[in-house]
């Protein structure tokens, strides 16, 4: 496996990863569909012939979405809750 697939796919894990936190927060089941489709990417990326600009790219990208993220959740640290 090359570093550029190494790197895709620990940012396709870090989303992946907030998976259970993006269900239980405001966001609900809305990224379903995205989400099931970045673990097929996942299962491919060992034979994706990648190139820097396009892994750099997808880096960015990965840091701007969990940067809106925190910023939804109020302070980066907990999604804000309602009272009940």
């Amino acid at each position: 496996m090359s570093t550029l697939q190494i790197r895709l796919k620990n940012c396709i894990q870090t989303i992946l990863e907030l998976e259970p936190d993006m269900r239980a927060g405001v966001w609900g089941r809305h990224f379903d569909e995205e989400l099931s489709t970045l673990k097929d990417y996942l299962h491919q990326v060992d034979q994706m012939n990648l190139a820097e600009e396009d892994v750099t790219r997808l880096e960015k990208a990965t840091a701007t979405f969990l940067a809106e993220l925190r910023l939804s959740t109020g302070n980066g640290s907990q999604p804000q809750r309602l009272l009940q």
